[in-house]
């Protein structure tokens, strides 16, 4: 996930947290617990939860005493974050850049007769 650290920043607690929620069940049953397995202060994961969940990105369901923090599935801003980190990764896997563009060029070189 190099490039996504390119993109959003080295050091984003932001990152941490949404690759967490991408890569795990998709929720976390604590704020205690979430800042203990990104090795921040709660002070720091409470900001960026909140954060997140301002963005629409996760919401916050009150379990009893518990407070669970999930993913918000309804949200069209979360479904195309995840859908673009699912694209990137899968980019990771996939031909170069200029071999797609060499592919395409000669596709079209094609298609045109052998003229350009």
């Amino acid at each position: 996930m190099d490039i996504l650290r390119k993109i959003f920043g080295k050091n984003s607690i932001h990152l941490r947290v949404i690759l967490l929620f991408y890569n795990n069940n998709g929720y976390f049953n604590n704020i205690t617990g979430l800042a203990n397995t990104l090795n921040v202060s709660h002070v720091t994961a409470r900001k960026v939860i909140s954060d997140l969940v301002d963005a629409g990105i996760l919401r916050e369901i009150d379990i009893g005493k518990s407070l669970v923090i999930k993913v918000n599935e309804s949200s069209p801003y979360a479904k195309a974050l995840f859908d673009f980190i699912s694209n990137i990764k899968s980019i990771k896997d996939s031909k170069s850049l200029e071999e797609i563009i060499e592919k395409r060029s000669k596709e079209a070189y094609r298609r045109m007769g052998g003229k350009i």
